[in-house]
């Protein structure tokens, strides 16, 4: 048996979304996990739409996913002569037809004509016109149409050029493609190409289609859902290995594991089931994947992974990394959890100003002020016990204090223990933010 060759064509009309990166991991994982070979195609022959930067974009986004091709990338636009010999032959053997390009049932009346080619004249495959043309799906089991259904298809336009349906064909015989892993929006393409497989006597790779995938309302994936570019994922601090362990859970599953590494994939992808249901994407599913490989990091991969001066491994830094870290979903979560920690916050929300700072706040943090710098041990035990101190003797509960402490410190009222927030601050910090919070909102109790 020949050994199996899968491959991924993407046309670089736009970039690599996230429905076409699945399609590529499952093409890559089936062959991987058969000790097989996976190509990268570009399918780059629409002149007008076609775009370098789509497919550096494209070249990139896989380099980031991790997703290395076999043998180098091969361009559709390099090989216009070879498609001419191709479609030669398929005039010589009578598999094909020159006509008008008009009307199908006018063309159609040159199928047995011999007409030669001109400025003006188009090629046209033959399809049988009686039986049928079927084939065994890797996802969606046997798949059968009736060749009268079938029209006979363009394969060369009048200027010369080979149209999709039949530079695939060529494509896939001089690369040895084995196995065709791609979208069920190509189902229909699949009886064309076969036949033309036929046609020069070839094999017929094995194909599988998988379905596409849906928003969570059930409708077609799309921006609105989430879905972006590979690379804007990359930019929003998802992780490559989180979404690429997202992507292959999207339809693809071996019983109810939902975490693979990538060593893991290419193992059991052989064991596990392609299901035939459409997938639904979830930006908080993939979120839960990204928090999974960012809290099995080590702190040393963390920095590396966030890749901010901020985070330089210096004793404060990685202070506050531990402290905000469970806080964190992307890596981008670390920069915004983390500025309080680097710059004195200068813009507070009126709205959080107005519902956490009532009659008696700027009384209470000033006393809150007077027993902090009291403190010669500070740390987040003695800050906790100053603070729950402050709360007894001013009889209120704990929000009343602690929310606006929490406000004048970071800007915000989410953050980690506040006492802990104030330990890795410092006590000159807490005090200096607390005297200009206290300033702030002096006047505010007057309009009360």
């Amino acid at each position: 048996m020949s050994k199996i060759r899968t491959r991924f064509a993407p046309s670089p009309t736009g970039y690599l979304h996230i429905g076409g990166a699945r399609t590529a991991l499952f093409a890559w994982l089936y062959a991987k996990s058969r000790q097989g070979e996976c190509l990268l195609r570009i399918e780059d022959t629409d002149k007008t739409r076609s775009k370098d930067e789509y497919t550096e974009e494209i070249i990139n986004s896989f380099k980031w996913l991790g997703i290395t091709f076999d043998q180098e990338t091969i361009f559709q636009s390099h090989n216009a002569k070879r498609y001419k010999e191709m479609v030669d032959r398929l005039l010589e053997n009578g598999s094909a037809y020159v006509c008008k390009g008009d009307v199908i049932e006018e063309d159609k009346n040159s199928r047995d004509l011999n007409l030669p080619r001109a400025d003006n004249t188009v090629v046209r495959f033959k399809m049988p016109e009686q039986g049928s043309t079927s084939f065994t799906d890797l996802v969606k089991g046997e798949i059968q149409v009736s060749n009268e259904q079938l029209e006979d298809f363009i394969i060369e336009r009048s200027d010369g050029s080979a149209t999709y349906n039949f530079c695939v064909v060529v494509d896939d015989l001089d690369s040895k493609i084995t196995h065709v892993i791609r979208g069920d929006d190509h189902v229909n393409n699949t009886f064309k190409q076969i036949n033309v497989f036929k046609a020069f006597n070839e094999n017929v790779p094995t194909y599988g289609h998988v379905p596409m995938i849906l928003g969570e309302d059930g409708k077609r994936l799309s921006k609105r859902h989430g879905a972006l570019g590979v690379g804007e994922y990359s930019s929003q601090g998802i992780l490559p290995e989180a979404l690429k362990n997202y992507l292959l859970r999207l339809g693809w599953s071996k019983g109810d594991q939902e975490i693979f590494d990538y060593h893991e994939m290419e193992e059991t992808f052989v064991e596990g089931t392609l299901n035939q249901s459409p997938a639904t994407f979830s930006m908080d599913k993939l979120l839960w994947f990204n928090k999974h490989y960012l809290d099995s990091k080590s702190e040393e991969q963390l920095i590396n992974a966030i890749n901010n001066k901020k985070f330089d491994g210096s004793d404060y830094s990685n202070s506050v990394l531990l402290a905000i870290r469970e806080r964190c979903s992307t890596l981008n979560d670390f920069i915004v959890h983390s500025s309080y920690f680097f710059k004195d916050p200068e813009d507070f929300e009126d709205t959080l100003i107005n519902k956490h700072c009532k009659e008696g706040t700027h009384g209470y943090l000033s006393l809150l002020k007077s027993y902090l710098s009291e403190l010669e041990m500070w740390d987040q035990i003695s800050i906790k016990e100053v603070i729950d101190k402050t709360v007894s003797e001013v009889d209120v509960g704990f929000g009343k204090i602690g929310l606006p402490l929490r406000l004048a410190l970071t800007a915000t009222v989410n953050s980690p223990s506040i006492d802990l927030v104030c330990e890795i601050l410092g006590k000159n910090i807490v005090l200096k933010r607390l005297d200009n919070f206290l300033s702030m909102i002096q006047s505010l109790e007057k309009d009360l």
